[in-house]
This record gives structure tokens, sequence and C-alpha cells, in this order.
């Protein structure tokens, strides 16, 4: 595999209708709000730089291989969470060659740069995915009427 580039999306604009397309199509069961338009108008408004929100986009050769965000909430029930990252997504085509590691390890290092101690995230089906990079499980829930783990990963100076 190319060795991958990671950068702010809104360096790309381009992309973001396909990355919005991914995002709809994965979740809109969990996120009944959300449209394509809606999350193209929101990734064009992240801004280039680690912020709350921002997303990065995984790129090989170019071409947009997958994605993830850090934003303020993600679930409107849990508001005294925060911050979170959000829509880990990776293109099928470029699934098991570790880009979503190395995403959220770019979400870990931006929320660090922003000297944030510790992050969240809800799944529906890749608990154990996160468990095995160092997220705990903090509850289940029922969100939307899917069941899902929301974990927490406390961050050090010492992660990378």
């Amino acid at each position: 595999m190319t060795k991958p580039t990671f950068d702010f999306i809104g360096n790309y604009p381009e992309h973001i209708p396909l990355v919005a397309k991914w995002h709809q199509d994965e979740w809109h069961n969990i996120s009944p709000n959300l449209t394509t338009e809606l999350r193209i108008k929101l990734y064009s408004s992240y801004p280039t730089y680690p912020n709350i929100p921002c997303s990065i986009i995984a790129l090989l050769d170019g071409v947009p291989a997958g994605s993830a965000s850090l934003v303020e909430s993600d679930m409107e029930t849990h508001p005294h969470l925060h911050p979170w990252l959000a829509s880990v997504y990776v293109d099928k085509k470029y699934r098991c060659q570790g880009l979503a590691t190395q995403l959220i390890t770019n979400i870990i290092d931006t929320a660090r740069s922003l000297d944030i101690k510790k992050l969240y995230l809800f799944t529906p089906d890749q608990a154990y995915f996160y468990k095995q990079r160092g997220w705990k499980l903090i509850e289940n829930y029922t969100y939307n009427g899917e069941n899902v783990d929301i974990m927490s990963f406390e961050i050090t100076s010492e992660d990378t």
C-alpha cells in the first residue's frame, strides 16, 4: 500500500461530497436528522487547522480513502461528555490496512495539540476494535433505536 497522506478536509473541498456520501450511507439510521447535503455544508465549514470541530481525510495517491472527525458533541443525549472522536470511516476497498487506526491517531494528536485530556466516542459495532486501541467502555446505551457502546480515551503526553 502506498503511504497515506493525512490532512484537514478543508484543504480538499473537492472531496467533501464523497466523504459526506460515505457518512450518510453508513450512519443515516443513527443520525436521522442529517442528510448528505447537510453533511456537505457542515464539513465545508470545518477549518484547515486543529480545532473543534475539524475533520481529517486520508488520501492514497490523492484518492480519498477515509476520514475521521473531532467534534464537541456527537450525542445530544450526552451533552456532559465532550469532545468526541466521530465518523471514523474507511472506504471498503482500503479496509484492513491500518487506515482507521492511523485516522484515530491523527485525531488524538489533534486533540492533544488542543490540550484535550479525554475523548469520547460511540459505536454500534466496533467496541472490540477500540478496546484494542486503549478505549474504555463507559456505557451501553440505546441511541436512535440502536444499541451503542459509549467509550472514552485518556490522552497522555506519551501516546503516539
